[in-house]
Formats: C-alpha cells, sequence, structure tokens
C-alpha cells in the first residue's frame, strides 16, 4: 500500500496541484491537519474537492487552526479519523485532530485526556488490523516535536498511548513544521511530514511487515 502524506496545507491549493501527479499513483492520501489558513468549513472544502479530483480515498484530521466546522466537514465526506477508525485493505487506520493545549490558545484544542479518549476510540474499531497507523496533527512528547524555540510541544496523551499500545507500527502527523523527520517511539515510527505549504511531504510504503519512509520537497 502506497500513502501520499501531507500536512499543514493552511489553504495553499497550489500543494494539491503540485502532488496531484502521485496522488493519482497512491492508494491513499493522508491529511494530517491544518488544512485551512482561515478555519473555516469553505476553505477545507475547496482543498478537498481538489484532493479528490485525483484520489477518492482520502483520511484525515483537523489541525488546530480549523475550526470544528472543518472536523464535521470530513465526517460528512467519511474522511475523518478523529476517534474514529476505519480499515483499508487490511490496514487499520485511526486518529485525533486538534492538539493538546498551548500558551497561545488555537481553534481546536484538547485536554490530554480527551485525546487520550478519541486514540482509545479509534483504536477499538481497528484493534484486530495486523498492521496499525494512527493520524495525528500532533507529534506525541519528545519525539519530532521540537520548535525552533527548542520547546518539545508535542502530546503527552498520544506518547503514553504508544507506550501502552506497542502493536501500532506507525504515527503520522504534522504541527511543528520545521521537526520534519522520523524517529522512534519503543516499537512505533513516529513521522512528522513537515509542511506542504513549506515544500515538505512524504510517501510510505506498507508491505506486510515492512514500513518504508521517504521524505519529500516540492521542487
Amino acid at each position: 500500500m502506497k500513502l501520499l502524506v501531507l500536512a499543514d496545507l493552511h489553504g495553499d491549493i497550489v500543494c494539491v496541484d503540485e502532488t496531484a501527479n502521485l496522488m493519482r499513483e497512491s492508494d491513499v492520501v493522508i491529511i494530517a491537519g491544518d488544512i485551512t489558513a482561515k478555519g473555516g468549513r469553505d476553505e477545507a472544502e475547496r482543498i478537498i474537492d481538489a484532493a479528490q479530483k485525483h484520489n477518492a480515498n482520502i483520511l484525515a484530521v483537523h489541525g488546530n487552526m480549523d475550526r470544528d466546522e472543518v472536523r464535521l466537514f470530513l465526517e460528512e465526506r467519511n474522511y475523518s479519523l478523529h476517534g474514529i477508525g476505519r480499515m483499508y485493505k487490511g490496514v487499520g487506520f485511526f486518529g485525533v485532530g486538534g492538539s493538546n493545549p498551548a500558551l497561545i490558545k488555537t481553534r481546536s484544542n484538547y485536554e490530554e485526556h480527551e485525546i487520550t479518549a478519541f486514540l482509545e476510540n479509534g483504536y477499538k474499531k481497528i484493534q484486530m488490523a495486523k498492521s496499525k497507523v494512527v493520524v495525528s496533527h500532533v507529534p506525541p512528547k519528545g519525539v519530532r516535536d521540537r520548535t525552533h524555540l527548542c520547546i518539545h510541544a508535542g502530546s503527552t496523551a498520544l506518547r503514553d498511548f504508544l507506550v501502552s499500545h506497542s502493536d501500532v507500527d506507525l504515527c503520522l502527523c504534522g504541527h511543528v513544521h520545521e521537526a520534519q523527520g522520523f524517529g522512534f517511539l519503543e516499537n512505533t515510527k513516529v513521522l512528522n511530514v513537515g509542511s506542504v505549504k513549506g515544500g515538505k511531504f512524504s510517501q510510505v510504503e506498507i508491505s506486510r511487515d515492512i514500513i518504508t519512509v521517504g521524505e519529500k520537497r516540492l521542487v
């Protein structure tokens, strides 16, 4: 299975155009939040409509800069993974949108105990899957979450969940643009894809028990 993973579009529809060929070549397009710049449904709908012209298999979460109406829109389209688990070709996907609280309140923030509940609810739906992928806008605390101010901005709830659920193979996230790259948390590979608005994205291939990650840049 081939995944194209985008995050932090921030309303830039050019990102969709520039990755169109890769979308068509992928089995699933993953969008890990911050779809909009201004936070509204109309903006999200414009981005998603453009993407689904190239690939109708979209799985997404809203970001902390997206309003709750974006979450509702994604649920209406059956694309949302926020607190939801979905199976696709034997791979289980689940996720959480928004972000944990920060010094500056943004449009979609959740307390850490709420993040735990969203993750648990989605996981229950896919726990029998051989391969499991969590899509979170925010990274886990301490892994690919270091800001340019040297602050670890990730979620402790996501970190603790991954430590206690060692069967989750891959965590796809964004949020901290400058922390693009991958690391490990126990048995889980954590991939922060960076901001596609800033020219960064990733391709992932899942083949049996092997997950291959390619970090990419727009030319």
